[in-house]
């Protein structure tokens, strides 16, 4: 496919130059604003971003576990906390946060209401692509041998690895195919602080029983700081002044995440500037990340539209990231997928 650019238009691309940071001159600063509207936030505002409004819903690692082992089947709370080994007020609040938040329904047993079953939403089922994307990750960075779970497409009878796909023609996830257009509302006013969020542990531990390589994925990146810096990434960012204007965020919590990043090869230092380049581990977040995208586009976004947007660079189509069975070219639908585990039950703490 052609990577050819289209002729300039009223939007952005995502493509630019990589200018330093938002202490550069004025005249630098103002060329990359011309250029690249998308780089460096205003005074006071931080991006209108589905990808970081999605991880503030899923705020810690525990969330996305939860509707993990929902598309396993577990619907009742002792279900849950017995496959993931969480404490129960750990685990009664972020069933609460998911339920308000729409990806869960709370449906009551009986007349008394204090047996409830779990379920997911229609929002809570469109994840399966995001996790999917994480799994997909998490398998191919981050697992050594044959990964623990494998997909079986019921319609088509077969099994399959899932394709990371941009939807117009079905090509690999892939930033330089496609710009990245923005709106005039697309910097909005920031957010008051976020409250202290966790990642998983930083060892890569299991949490619960089930052996996941979303599980690993999240250990590393899952928090809503560490998925942040990589968008910066993706926006032609990759300075430590940059991403403490864009983000907000405090030197000492930066300096964390940079550090636990660069240890697990996602990044490398670049000399003693506080630049950082992104390694082919690092550049494969680009897929579950625009993933996320799709489905805040869907479901964040009801009746007010998006600010930003993905343009093929060869056909000028918008498009958006999606994930396929490839024995159908067809997006995957959770219905008609089965998860099979590749670990014996009494690993993962269920019945054959």
């Amino acid at each position: 496919m052609s990577t050819k650019p289209n002729a300039p238009s009223e939007r952005t691309p995502f493509a630019g130059p990589m200018l330093k940071g938002p202490d550069a001159p004025a005249s630098l600063r103002a060329a990359a604003a011309a250029s690249r509207p998308d780089k460096f936030a205003p005074p006071g505002c931080e991006r209108d971003s589905e990808i970081s409004d999605t991880l503030q819903i899923l705020v810690d690692p525990w969330r996305f576990l939860i509707i993990r082992e929902a598309f396993f089947g577990a619907e009742r709370f002792n279900e849950f906390a017995a496959r993931l080994c969480m404490p129960r007020a750990t685990l009664t609040k972020a069933l609460t946060n998911l339920v308000s938040s729409g990806l869960l329904e709370s449906v009551s047993l009986g007349s008394g209401g204090s047996w409830k079953r779990y379920l997911l939403t229609d929002s809570g089922r469109d994840l399966f692509p995001a996790l999917l994307g994480l799994m997909w990750y998490g398998d191919k960075w981050l697992w050594d041998g044959i990964p623990p779970l494998a997909l079986f497409h019921e319609p088509s009878r077969t099994w399959f690895s899932p394709l990371l796909v941009w939807e117009h023609d079905h090509s690999p996830l892939n930033p330089r195919t496609v710009k990245f257009e923005i709106d005039p509302g697309y910097w909005r006013a920031r957010d008051e602080p976020l409250a202290r969020t966790y990642r998983m542990d930083r060892a890569r531990q299991a949490r619960g029983l089930r052996p996941c390589s979303m599980e690993r994925t999240l250990a590393v990146v899952g928090d809503r700081w560490t998925f942040m810096i990589f968008q910066e990434f993706f926006h032609g960012n990759s300075r430590f002044d940059e991403f403490t204007h864009n983000l907000g965020i405090a030197s000492n919590v930066l300096a964390s995440r940079l550090e636990n990043l660069v240890s697990h090869g996602f990044l490398e230092k670049q000399g003693d500037g506080g630049a950082y380049r992104l390694t082919p581990k690092g550049r494969d977040t680009y897929c579950p990340m625009v993933l996320l995208k799709t489905w805040g586009d869907r479901w964040l976004r009801q009746g007010r539209g998006t600010t930003s947007r993905f343009v093929s660079v060869s056909t000028g189509e918008t498009t958006r990231a999606i994930v396929i069975v490839p024995a159908t070219g067809e997006p995957v639908d959770p219905a008609d997928v089965r998860l099979v585990p590749l670990y014996l039950p009494e690993v993962s703490g269920e019945s054959s």
